[in-house]
């Protein structure tokens, strides 16, 4: 079976046409999705088709030479598309390069058509792999099914560059692989390019769709200033989470955050500087929710909530103890503060027989301690009374309790220091893990080791990073980090002695290394590795 070669030019000319416009009337630069590259690559497709359609009646460097250039054109213009959509800076040389490459090999082998044929769909199949290749590598930032007809249509247009390949290179007769002649190889080149643009072009919108839809999730359940979950959002999780704490039988715990003083912050300082106040905190407050049952959620004005499940209130205090530490050490001045730095209260509560059984319970019990600790002098913790008994002392400790989850919002932009984070994420969980299990000393003691040492490692290139970034703080930051590892040596000896508890491990560990000082402390100089990249 082959195809008619006019209809089939006529019917890609046209598809792509309409592709192309239709992409271009939905396009919106404002939205940085790429769109606007990939209509304009979709056009730049279809007038390379044009010229192949004049091969004999026009000039052959018009019909040959610009019309090849025109197709590695749109694959690059697809190329940078994409990295538009990922928000990525694009290899401009490694996009770009492959359409220099046609047009003068080309030009050189304008008389040579096999050659020609072999070189060009080399190139444009090089492309093709690049495009797959930086697909791959985001494959898990995309969500949906729009990147699966994406990619199929490249990997269609892969195997029918290669097929022109193969037929080049097995010697087949220059009326097979000609544009102008009807046979196998041309039904399947058109076939292909057909499909292809079909593939590519629904599955790049229906991407951005995705991204769209995913966003407009993202705002409709989150905080706009400070990136947390949003009170709708927080009602929501509440209710599942009581319930299912209720079914099961496990602890939940809640703590009701409130800056102090904050309107006498904004006052004095400004709503511009309460505005970068409270994103500070939320950034803490985050960093607070460590596993990924956690949620952190903005309640109303200064005021945020966390929920904590398998949580009860003796381990729901132990965090609100931490964040408000991490709060203390942040040392934002506020003149009308009695300590001169911000502070925060926190009123803490869980699910108990004879105490809070419902969300609002839990939440009025939770505020209730929030007002006594205002009341009491601020900057404290106060537990409801109700969600403090024995019961909650004796809960035994389960090591979903302090696992420790890596999230994005933790990331540099600088990827050594973001994979020795995590590194750092996955050690802590390992070592925390094995004591709470009660593993033989032996195995806990090789864990101790092996995170001592890759904090070490870690603070040392860090410190390279940050000095070559330009950070201003550098040396100081060397300074903390002496502390900690001063700090580390001083818990594996009391471990080597059998006298470290696992409370001390997970506040050096959790609160220490994690959320005050890679979650807080390091966010100083996060702006200045951006700017290098």
């Amino acid at each position: 079976m082959t195809a008619h070669v006019p209809t089939m030019f006529l019917a890609i000319i046209l598809v792509g046409g309409v592709l192309s416009l239709s992409v271009g009337v939905v396009a919106d630069r404002s939205q940085r999705d790429g769109m606007p590259y990939w209509a304009v690559g979709l056009m730049l497709h279809s007038v390379a088709y044009i010229l192949f359609s004049q091969r004999g009646q026009t000039a052959d460097f018009a019909s040959i030479v610009v019309a090849n250039s025109l197709i590695a054109c749109a694959l690059a213009t697809f190329t940078e598309g994409l990295y538009v959509f990922y928000r990525c800076k694009p290899s401009r040389w490694l996009i770009w390069l492959p359409i220099g490459l046609v047009f003068f090999s080309f030009m050189a082998l304008l008389d040579q058509l096999g050659l020609r044929i072999i070189v060009g769909s080399t190139v444009f199949v090089a492309q093709c792999l690049l495009i797959l290749h930086f697909m791959w590598g985001k494959r898990l930032q995309t969500a949906g099914r729009g990147k699966y007809f994406l990619a199929g249509g490249v990997i269609v247009m892969t195997a029918m560059l290669m097929v022109r390949v193969f037929g080049a290179a097995s010697g087949a007769t220059s009326s097979m692989l000609s544009l102008k002649d009807s046979n196998l190889i041309q039904t399947l080149t058109f076939l292909g390019a057909l499909v292809a643009l079909l593939l590519l072009s629904f599955g790049f919108v229906l991407m951005s769709k995705e991204r769209s839809d995913q966003l407009n999730q993202v705002l409709a359940t989150s905080d706009e200033l400070t990136g947390l979950a949003n009170r709708r959002r927080l009602n929501e999780v509440l209710v599942v989470e009581t319930a299912r704490a209720q079914r099961s039988g496990h602890a939940l715990g809640l703590a009701m955050i409130d800056i102090d003083q904050f309107k006498d912050y904004n006052d004095h300082y400004g709503h511009q500087a309460g505005d970068d106040c409270l994103k500070q905190v939320a950034l803490a407050i985050a960093g607070a929710a460590q596993r990924a049952g956690d949620l952190a959620a903005r309640y109303g004005g200064e005021e945020f909530v966390l929920i904590l499940p398998d949580a009860d209130a003796n381990a729901a205090r132990r965090v609100a103890e931490g964040l408000r530490q991490s709060i203390e050490a942040l040392a934002l001045h506020h003149v009308r503060s009695p300590s001169g730095r911000v502070t925060i209260s926190i009123g803490v509560a869980a699910l108990a027989s004879g105490g809070p059984t419902d969300p609002e319970s839990l939440l009025h019990a939770a505020d209730t301690a929030l007002y006594r600790a205002k009341n009491e002098g601020r900057n404290q913790v106060q537990v409801a009374p109700d969600a403090s008994g024995a019961a909650a002392e004796s809960a035994p400790v389960s090591t979903k309790l302090v696992q420790l989850v890596w999230r994005t919002a933790f990331e540099s932009g600088n990827p050594v220091i973001d994979t020795q984070h995590r590194a750092l994420f996955a050690d802590a969980n390992k070592l925390l893990g094995a004591m709470l299990e009660d593993q033989q000393k032996d195995v806990v003691a090789a864990l101790v080791e092996a995170f001592i040492a890759d904090v070490v490692q870690h603070f040392r290139e860090e410190e390279a990073i940050i000095t070559r970034a330009g950070f201003p703080g550098a040396a100081g930051h060397a300074s903390l980090h002496q502390a900690l590892i001063e700090k580390a040596s001083t818990l594996a000896s009391h471990f080597r002695a059998g006298n470290l508890s696992i409370g001390e491990m997970f506040e050096y560990l959790a609160h220490d290394v994690v959320a005050r000082h890679m979650l807080i402390v390091d966010h100083e100089f996060f702006p200045y590795l951006r700017a290098r990249t």
